[in-house]
Formats: structure tokens, sequence, C-alpha cells
């Protein structure tokens, strides 16, 4: 059966809700930069194929389309940035879900590619819990045990928590080859801030990531490889859609 909504007719919808399918992924992207080898939209990229993946897992599930703009104004400085407000993205996904709730969805799974939409996501779940309160949402907080899985793909092949990095680095780098190879800039590709991410994350809060890491990059991209990137998303799929099922 098909489960994406924007390839589906309304009595496709129709006849899917009627079966059961009453659970709806809500992809979570971003437009901002990723270093000078990756493109602006990577976290969209990768939002698309985490939900497609978890969707597939998911028997009951139906797939939104992405949201490719997210907020990411941390990002600010470097050219080709979009972002929104924290309470714009929120309102967004508020008034989709009051849409989805209007034909028969029953569960709403937020699922984010990028950590800066943290703020509007928890915007969103208060406003959904006092607008729709018969709507379970799923939040996922931050990933965490999504990363985890990274991060046991990333030490089977040696490779560093530092130099996975937060952003642009071996991760994302690897599942970019992975997804769109054809945007990503040929190799050699430089490292970026290399040192300890944890302690870093409240200075780039405050100042954003270009004082911090001048060529955008948090990690070390250079061991990146395609295999990879696929064990990576599959990993992520596989955790998001066990915490999901439980």
């Amino acid at each position: 059966m098909q489960r994406n909504l924007a390839d589906m007719t309304w009595s496709e919808v129709a006849a899917a809700v009627a079966a059961g399918m009453t659970t709806v992924i809500l992809p979570l992207g971003a437009t901002e930069q990723h270093g000078p080898h990756l493109p602006l939209g990577v976290d969209t990229f990768r939002a698309a194929a985490l939900a497609e993946r978890v969707a597939a897992l998911l028997p009951q599930a139906l797939l939104a389309p992405v949201l490719p703009i997210g907020c990411s104004d941390e990002h600010s400085g470097f050219p080709g940035l979009l972002s929104l407000n924290p309470e714009t993205l929120a309102a967004l996904i508020l008034d989709c879900a009051h849409r989805m709730v209007a034909w028969g969805v029953r569960r709403l799974v937020l699922l984010s590619a990028h950590g800066g939409n943290d703020t509007a996501l928890a915007y969103a779940a208060e406003r959904l819990r006092k607008e729709l309160p018969d709507l379970a949402v799923w939040l996922p907080d931050d990933l965490l045990s999504a990363n985890e899985a990274s991060l046991v793909v990333a030490r089977q092949d040696d490779i560093s928590p530092v130099a996975l990095g937060l952003h642009a680095g071996e991760g994302e780098t690897s599942e970019m080859l992975c997804l769109r190879p054809d945007l990503v800039q040929p190799a050699p590709w430089a490292s970026g801030y290399t040192g300890d991410m944890a302690a870093i994350i409240p200075r780039l809060r405050e100042l954003g990531l270009q004082p911090v890491t001048p060529n955008g990059i948090l990690g070390d991209p250079t061991r990146a490889n395609a295999e990879r990137g696929a064990r990576y998303l599959d990993a992520r799929a596989a955790a998001i859609a066990a915490m999901l099922q439980e």
C-alpha cells in the first residue's frame, strides 16, 4: 500500500485510514550551511531518508512531506541561510496537525533531523496537548537514542565521537555520500572544530557556529564513506522505530 501522502489521492488516504493507518510521520529538516563540502539541504535530505526508513518498519504509518525550513539562526553569517522563528515553526506544525486530525490521524510523529528545531517542537507539543488532547504526539528528545545508534556504528569502524561530530562531520558526510553523492564536493575535505562537543554547545547557543568553527564544521569528515552512511541511517531508523513501538 502507498504510504507517501504527497503521492496519494484523497480516496487512497481515506482507504488507508479506514484500514488502520492512523499514524503520520512528519519529517522536519532545515536549510543551513553544512561546511564547504555539503549542501544546505543536508538535514532535509536526512529527515526524509530517516522518515522513509522508519515508515517501512511501522506498518500503520503514513509519511508526510518533509518541512524543509527549520530554526537555524545559529548559522547566521553563512550565506544561504533560511530560518523560521520557533513560534512560526510551532504554529505550522499545529496547523498541519489540526487538518490531520480532521481526516482521521490519531498519532503524530515529529521526526526532526535538525537539533535547532527543539524549541519549536517543545512549543508545538505544549499547544498540541491543549488543543488536540486526543492526538498522541511522539516527540523525540533530540533523538538521543538514535544518536547512540550512530555511535555504535562509528565505534565498529574506529571512528571517534569527535570525528563523527555534531554538524557536517564524518557522520553527516557519510550519510550524504549514501543519499546524494552528487551534491557532495570532492575530497579532500577539511576538519572543523574537533574539541569537546558537549562542552562547546552552550557557546554555540550563545554565539552561533561561525565564531567557533569558521568553516561551519563540527567534526572531521575526512574518513567518511557511503557504506557507513547507509549503516548510520539504518541504525538510527531502527532505534526510532523501536522507541515508537514501545
